[in-house]
């Protein structure tokens, strides 16, 4: 009998999780420059901007980015891997995982949180952004 996590064990591993680091690592720089760029303003607009930034909407948007980032960083950084649906379902595990990790990192979050509706987003960006390598 087959097992079928067997092929688990082939897929490119390493540099999905290489490609999850980088993606938080730039979503983190752009969260930190947004911060800092919100210290400068009036605390009205502070909190019309957080308001915003907290709404399901923009929560889902960002989910989305970072997961069309993820995929648009494994197409042009790791071009060995051969992209398919497998392998874009692992890049969904490492930024879940990655995601937890930066949880646990005491960096403000303002962009990313662990929620179902970035989960979700994550799962569309991926997808959409690979469309072409699961069809």
């Amino acid at each position: 009998m087959n097992n079928p996590l067997r092929r688990l064990k082939y897929l490119p591993w390493r540099s999905l999780a290489i490609i999850a680091a980088m993606t938080f690592a730039i979503v983190t720089a752009i969260e930190l420059l947004l911060l800092l760029t919100l210290a400068f303003l009036d605390t009205n607009v502070q909190s019309t901007i957080v308001q915003l930034v907290r709404s399901i909407l923009v929560s889902g948007a960002i989910g989305v980015g970072i997961g069309a980032l993820a995929v648009f960083l494994l197409e042009r950084i790791d071009k060995r891997v051969s992209i398919n649906a497998s392998v874009l379902w692992s890049l969904l595990v490492c930024l879940l995982v990655a995601l937890i990790i930066r949880d646990f990192i005491p960096i403000p979050a303002l962009l990313v949180s662990t929620s179902e509706i970035q989960l979700v987003g994550m799962i569309l960006g991926v997808f959409w952004q690979g469309k072409r390598y699961w069809r």
